[in-house]
């Protein structure tokens, strides 16, 4: 039986690779709010009134379907505004929402804040069994250092402490791997009862989580192929559906529009993931210094998840990757060699999933990634078992760890405006900016004199709304603004004009009259321009 001594140091590292984990994710979390998360919030916050009135068709909110990240929301208009589930009206809107609030006497950033880090929890449980079951199939010095890198990943820490979906998807979908390649060496239950849990709660993020029904079904046949189980018995394929089919049990369990109508939630979802696999909901995309007005990439399409995962990497990433492609071809009996082969092969093949998919944004890649950082982990750590002296190895394995966190901490608290050195000007190669930057912008402008009174419109109007406490206008996203539309604008005091729009010319009449003008206001994050607060009226 182990000694205490003995748990204590396999357990140390990851301990060590939680502390830094949340260490990165933890502060600012009501700092500001991404373009995407203000819809959440109104959708967590009618899921919270379904839940309250036991209404369970209206807990559909969003076909993708988000139930995890609503169930967060709702949990956290509970913590903060329990008056919620009395006073809420169904299908509020975002105007409405903010304005019982405020009346209410509720920061609805508090919210937020808290919703984020009830999803935080969740996500550091996951990394904590990823580094459990990479110890088992990488060995421990690949899951120490893979886990360091998982932890100080400046991409999976911007995602991941957001109340969104991608985010969790990276954190669910390796996990689901990991854990069931587990099971195939040790034949252990808790393995296949992770790997089934772990696929319930991928669906119930968001609909690329069926990646899991080939891959996990891929992984077992290919097991019995290998060792020609004698009967059903043992089987792992029969296993791959026994994880899946716990997978469906939780889906059920946790997504209460499932109760009520089944066949046409499952429905709306396959509509909705066909449509925007197909490129519906798509706007203009900028994409190596060219704009494709409807989202289409065309041929450019099958290079945009390796540029994005080149930008949104980091070069130790990129070295280690390079050295897993050496050690694994030069010496085949390196341990873990096999699970690294099959980590590439999921990651690769997520990849693939996403690219045929018309839609493309970097973040839809985002669970590919760690599977990519587990190889450079393990190529890293064959590196490092090369040296003679074991000091020599943990001096080097903390300076790779002391690396990653001087590359993540000059990004705080918006992580997700770190673009990879190596790719030069990030906003030559790829659309940039989520909202980062707009919250020193609400300050700058609440700040004004006489500003309550003063005319504003803003780009990403819905999330620039909840941390500015004034009325505000909306900047539509459209190619060119009608004359009214335009003219109404210019008469505005103040217009808030993000980098996405002057990277894709939307609108360009608008920005074209604003050509001559020079900004009141600039915010610049990392060297990067991301917002321009223009003054226009006395």
């Amino acid at each position: 039986m182990p000694s205490l001594r003995s748990r204590f140091l396999n357990w140390f590292p990851v301990l060590l690779v939680l502390l830094a984990f949340l260490a990165v994710r933890l502060p600012g979390l009501g700092r500001f709010i991404t373009t995407d998360e203000a819809l959440w919030l109104r959708r967590s916050a009618n899921f919270r009134l379904a839940l309250h009135q036991q209404d369970w068709p209206s807990a559909f909110q969003s076909p993708h379907p988000g139930a995890l990240t609503q169930w967060a929301g709702a949990a956290a208009y509970q913590i903060v505004f329990p008056d919620y589930a009395r006073l809420g009206t169904p299908d509020i809107r975002d105007p409405d929402l903010l304005r019982l609030l405020e009346n209410r006497g509720v920061n609805p950033m508090r919210i937020l804040a808290v919703g984020r880090g009830l999803l935080l929890a969740l996500h550091a449980a996951a990394l904590v069994a990823v580094c459990v079951f990479a110890t088992r199939l990488l060995g421990p010095w690949a899951a120490a250092v893979g886990g360091g890198l998982l932890a100080l990943d400046p991409f999976l820490a911007g995602h991941q402490r957001l109340l969104h979906l991608d985010g969790l998807l990276a954190s669910l979908i390796p996990l689901a791997v990991l854990a069931f390649l587990d099971f195939l060496q040790t034949r252990q239950a808790g393995s296949l009862l992770a790997a089934g849990l772990a696929t319930g709660l991928a669906w119930l993020t968001k609909t690329p989580a069926i990646f899991l029904l080939p891959a996990l079904l891929g992984l077992g046949l290919l097991a019995d192929l290998r060792s020609r189980p004698a009967g059903w018995r043992r089987s792992t394929l029969l296993a791959a559906g026994v994880a899946l089919l716990l997978g469906v049990l939780l889906f059920w369990a946790l997504f209460p529009a499932m109760w009520a109508n089944p066949l046409g939630s499952l429905q709306s979802m396959a509509s909705y993931t066909l449509g925007t696999a197909e490129g519906e909901h798509s706007g203009p995309l900028f994409f190596l210094g060219q704009v494709y007005p409807d989202g289409e990439l065309g041929y450019a399409g099958w290079s945009f998840y390796l540029v994005s995962f080149i930008a949104r990497s980091t070069p130790l990433v990129l070295l280690g990757l390079a050295l897993a492609a050496w050690f694994g071809v030069r010496q085949s009996g390196t341990p873990g060699r096999a699970t690294a082969s099959w980590l590439a092969l999921s990651g690769l093949g997520f990849l693939l999933l996403m690219t045929i998919a018309s839609k493309k944004m970097d973040r839809y890649g985002l669970p590919a990634l760690p599977f990519l950082i587990l190889i450079a982990g393990w190529g890293w750590a064959a590196a490092l078992q090369s040296i003679a002296l074991r000091r020599r190895q943990v001096a080097t394995a903390a300076g790779l760890l002391l690396a990653a966190l001087l590359t993540i901490l000059p990004n705080q608290p918006y992580y997700l405006n770190y673009y990879n050195p190596l790719i030069g000007r990030a906003d030559k190669v790829m659309m940039i900016g989520w909202g980062e930057g707009l919250d020193q912008a609400a300050q700058y402008l609440s700040r004004q004199p006489g500003i309550a009174g003063a005319g504003v419109a803003s780009w990403y109007s819905v999330s620039f709304q909840w941390m500015y406490s004034y009325p505000l206008e909306d900047i539509p996203i459209v190619s060119q603004l009608s004359e009214a539309s335009l003219a109404d604008l210019l008469s505005m005091d103040y217009l808030v004009i993000y980098v996405h729009q002057w990277q894709r010319g939307t609108p360009q009449n608008l920005l074209d009259a604003l050509t001559p003008l020079d900004p009141a206001h600039s915010i610049w994050i990392g060297g990067q321009e991301y917002v321009r607060v223009y003054r226009l009226g006395k």
